[in-house]
C-alpha cells in the first residue's frame, strides 16, 4: 500500500499504482549512474520533481531494478565532497549522505537556493548534537571499518572491530 502526504509531497510505500500519473509532470530520479547528470549541471525549473528512493542501497537498487518506469526516467546524483552530518549512523564512505541531505543538498543545487540544504538538514544535525550529549559516539564509515580490520588481522587479534565509533569526538565543534 502506499499513501501521499499532499502537504510535503512525500509518498511512502514499495508499490505504487498510481506511479505513472505521479510522473505526469517534468520529474528525474536522484540516483547514480553512467547516465546520470550531475545535479549542479541541471538548470533550475527543468524538473518539478525529484523521486528519492530511500532505504539502504541494496534496497534502492532493488526498487530501481524491479520498476521499469524508474528506470525510463532521467537520472541525476551528486558529486559534492561534503561530508554527512548524520555522525551516528555508519555510511559506507565519508560522503555517503542520509536521504534527508541528499534531497537537500540536491534541491539546492537544482534550484539553486544557496543556504537550502542548512535549513533543511538543521533538524538532523540538532538530533545528532543532543544524541552526543547524552553519549553516543560517531561511528566510523564502512570503508575505514575495513582498513582498521585488515590491520587487526595484520596485526594477529582475535577480537576484531565491526563498526568502530568515536567517543572523543567533539559535539560542541559540530
Amino acid at each position: 500500500s502506499s499513501g501521499i502526504n499532499a502537504e510535503y509531497g512525500v509518498v511512502v510505500g514499495k508499490r505504487f499504482a498510481n506511479l505513472k500519473d505521479m510522473l505526469s509532470v517534468p520529474t528525474a530520479l536522484l540516483f547514480p549512474g553512467k547516465d546520470a547528470v550531475d545535479c549542479s549541471n541541471v538548470s533550475p525549473g527543468t524538473y518539478d520533481q525529484i523521486i528519492c528512493l530511500d532505504g539502504t542501497w541494496p534496497q534502492a537498487r532493488r526498487l530501481y531494478q524491479k520498476n521499469p518506469l524508474l528506470q525510463s526516467l532521467p537520472k541525476v546524483m551528486l558529486s559534492s565532497t561534503r561530508k554527512s552530518v548524520y555522525l551516528i549512523h555508519t555510511q559506507p564512505t565519508v560522503h555517503h549522505l542520509s536521504t534527508l541531505e541528499s534531497v537537500a543538498r540536491a534541491i539546492e543545487e537544482m534550484e539553486r537556493l544557496d543556504g537550502l540544504e542548512d535549513k533543511l538538514i538543521a533538524p538532523l544535525k540538532e538530533m545528532v548534537r543532543t544524541q552526543f550529549k547524552y553519549g553516543a559516539c560517531a561511528h566510523s564509515t564502512q570503508q575505514e571499518a575495513r582498513v582498521i580490520r585488515k590491520q587487526e588481522i595484520k596485526n594477529g587479534e582475535k577480537n576484531l572491530t565491526v563498526a568502530p565509533k568515536i567517543c572523543d569526538f567533539n559535539y560542541d565543534t559540530f
